[in-house]
């Protein structure tokens, strides 16, 4: 990979952005792309780089956690799988998919066997009917103590402990041994052949270490959950599962990404066809040693990058299968394990393993049998060749004299820029440092997830590790994206809180009380704070429209402000109006609306409760209001059998200590003087014939007159 770090993009990025705290989210909508306005792109909330079984289960576990975010894949292939890789080819039934990849499953791999009960896939038994066809090893005293002492040891301990892995870091698997202290030296040889495909001079030892540990196992163990002998097999091939696992999810194909973007928000992604994508959560699910291939912005650190230098898969195996229309080895009482080795090549060395998917041994002759294998050539030939050189191999092993396969594929994923090979290893010599990173995901910057079976702290390296990765890193990737939908410019949204019980309105902390048009009628309205202001509402009966900025001033007007048109909108609260109470009762006025409180405001301590302080009419000397505590949307609003009397703000609690309430509500010890309330009467029937500006002069000198009596009082 070009790992060079664009400073200066990334310096202006993070004085631009300030940090993952302020990202901002946008609503999403399944499959539904948005465009961003500066670039024009598709914008994504999470976009998933590669269909293998890391990046399918990440997408979907994503989606189907919350279907209303937008989830993209993009694939290099024609195809999803990843090393899960599979062929149309000839068989008993017909053709058929048939994997290449792939395909063992252990009885231990708890996440992959519970995705595969989620899709409704079943599993069996991987067959072993009849003698092997193999090598005897010497039979001696084994000493697992070592091997035992690693499977028993967390994960986490390895790569965090350098007393533990340091000395093992230096030397190769080969050198180990042969040491003394390592006797099992078979089973170690074929561990590195059929499991890692790689040769034991130039694999760290803390590689088995790490895999031991990850698997739980010795490697004995690990060979016989992967194709010898306890192996579990899909019903249909793991091309089946990722073909499920596809299904339903948005892919672009023949999308091979080169670059990725994370200095700036939302994070960009380019394909090699020059296509940008844009995503607030980016995943890239490929495999380790294919990082190289795209230029990732800002550069990971220089330990991760040590990792991917000295982290990858170094074989150049032929991994291969063949169909046939019987299981013919079974017939001669042999199991379809083979290991074949020559001297004068081209085909060095071959094993094979039978993979028909069968219950049993007794109906696997009606099941579509198969055989794959693995083989090293000394130099390249052509596919035809190497063909004819499978069959001619497992002829002469099992001593066949009619060994006629149905159809052969074969592929090389050390020849694949997609893949770079099979399951990485770790050189010798890797600084200790740079295993920190095997731990399921390693996020670049803030919003580009790199998650692969190879960073797996549980299963490294295989199928299961892939699930387990993907889980991961899709549980992390939603908490993101829960956390940016948090905030919103320090503001909290509405929650609407609904009502259509009518009752009489007396007060409201945004807007003094109703004035109705006549002395009769009832009047029907839709009522909705806000966190700001509303919108403006003309008056009934055809009287002159009242602006927003003098709704919100009838109550702060004086006299020697009275000729200012638009006078400071603040907030204003009014007592209770005995008075009105009482003729929107006798009128038998209904007044149902929709109240929809505001919960934007922090709480401002302490918090006077009294009706009258809080709205305005004890603080009359203060120059500015005090900020106060907005709506509680769970605080209940007890309801009466009359519908309910709203005598004070929903802001505030709705019965106060030390005050008299009538059965409306009213406070009586505040209720104001006969006097006060006629004016109040005449202006109101003196509204309809007034100016704005002559009601709001009305309006403040009956304040004055009721804040004077108040204050007597």
């Amino acid at each position: 990979m070009t790992w060079h770090r664009r400073s200066t993009v990334f310096f202006m990025a993070i004085l631009f952005f300030g940090g993952a705290d302020t990202l901002k989210p946008k609503t999403a909508k399944q499959q539904q792309r948005q465009v961003n306005s500066n670039q024009q792109t598709p914008t994504y909330d999470v976009i998933v780089v590669g269909a293998g079984l890391t990046g399918l289960t990440a997408a979907r576990k994503i989606q189907q956690t919350r279907p209303g975010l937008s989830v993209l894949v993009l694939e290099a292939r024609g195809q999803v799988g990843g090393k899960v890789r599979y062929a149309t080819m000839q068989t008993r039934n017909g053709v058929e998919f048939v994997d290449t990849g792939s395909q063992f499953i252990a009885p231990t791999d708890s996440e992959l066997l519970s995705l595969l009960q989620e899709l409704n896939v079943q599993t069996s038994q991987q067959l072993a009917c009849g003698n092997n066809t193999v090598f005897e090893q010497t039979k001696k005293k084994r000493d697992l103590s070592l091997q035992q002492q690693w499977s028993t040891t967390p994960f986490s301990d390895f790569v965090n402990s350098e007393s533990l892995v340091g000395s093992l870091t230096n030397v190769s698997i080969a050198t180990m041994s042969r040491g003394a202290d390592v006797t099992d030296t078979d089973s170690v040889n074929r561990l590195m052949q059929t499991f890692f495909d790689a040769p034991g001079e130039q694999v760290s030892s803390v590689q088995l270490a790490l895999t031991c540990a990850s698997q739980n196992a010795t490697t004995i163990e690990i060979l016989r959950r992967f194709g010898h002998g306890e192996s579990l097999l899909a019903k249909g091939g793991m091309n089946e599962v990722v073909r499920r696992l596809a299904d339903g999810l948005l892919i672009e194909y023949s999308q091979r990404v080169v670059h990725v973007n994370d200095a700036v928000f939302p994070s960009i992604v380019q394909t090699s066809a020059g296509r940008n994508f844009t995503a607030r959560q980016v995943i890239l699910a490929t495999p380790i040693s294919t990082l190289d291939n795209i230029d990732i912005v800002p550069a990971p650190e220089a330990s991760f990058q040590q990792l991917i230098q000295n982290y990858g898969p170094t074989g150049h195996a032929y991994y291969f299968t063949m169909s046939f229309q019987r299981a013919t080895w079974r017939l001669n009482g042999r199991s379809g394990k083979v290991i074949y080795t020559s001297s004068s090549g081209p085909l060095v060395w071959l094993t094979t393993f039978d993979t028909t998917y069968a219950n049993s041994c007794e109906n696997s002759t009606s099941a579509s049998s198969s055989l794959w294998g693995i083989a090293h050539f000394s130099y390249d030939v052509p596919f035809e060749t190497r063909s004819k050189l499978y069959t001619q191999a497992i002829m002469y092993s099992l001593r066949f004299a009619d060994f006629s396969p149905l159809d052969v594929s074969d592929v090389n994923f050390a020849t694949d820029d997609l893949a770079k090979g099979t399951i990485p290893t770790l050189r010798v010599n890797i600084p200790f440092e740079s295993l920190k990173y095997l731990n399921d995901f390693h996020t670049v910057y803030q919003n580009v997830h790199i998650a692969t079976a190879d960073l797996a702290s549980k299963s490294l390296g295989t199928m299961n590790g892939a699930v387990h990765s993907a889980q991961a890193v899709s549980n992390y990737v939603l908490q993101m994206l829960s956390a940016a939908e948090a905030q919103s410019n320090g503001i909290l949204r509405d929650v609407p809180v609904e009502s259509t019980t009518p009752y009489v309105y007396h007060t409201s902390s945004h807007y003094p009380p109703l004035v109705l048009a006549g002395s009769q009628g009832s009047t029907t309205f839709h009522y909705e704070t806000s966190s700001h202001y509303p919108p403006t509402v003309a008056a009934a009966s055809g009287a002159q429209a009242t602006t927003t900025m003098k709704h919100f001033s009838f109550g702060n007007l004086d006299s020697e402000n009275s000729t200012n048109d638009e006078p400071t909108a603040v907030l204003y609260d009014s007592p209770a109006q005995q008075q009105q109470a009482t003729r929107l009762q006798n009128s038998s006025a209904s007044t149902p609306f929709a109240y929809s409180t505001s919960s934007v405001m922090p709480p401002v301590q302490p918090i006077e409760t009294t009706t009258f302080t809080h709205f305005s009419n004890g603080n009359a000397e203060k120059s500015t209001p005090t900020a106060v505590q907005r709506d509680d949307p769970s605080v209940s609003i007890t309801q009466q059998t009359n519908g309910y009397v709203y005598s004070t703000s929903t802001h505030y609690p709705l019965v106060i200590a030390g005050r008299n309430l009538d059965k409306n509500g009213i406070d009586t010890s505040a209720t104001p003087s006969p006097q006060v309330v006629n004016e109040l009467q005449q202006v109101s029937e003196n509204a309809s014939n007034s100016t704005a500006l002559q009601l709001a002069r009305h309006l403040n000198q009956l304040v004055h007159s009721l804040l004077t009596q108040l204050q007597l009082n």
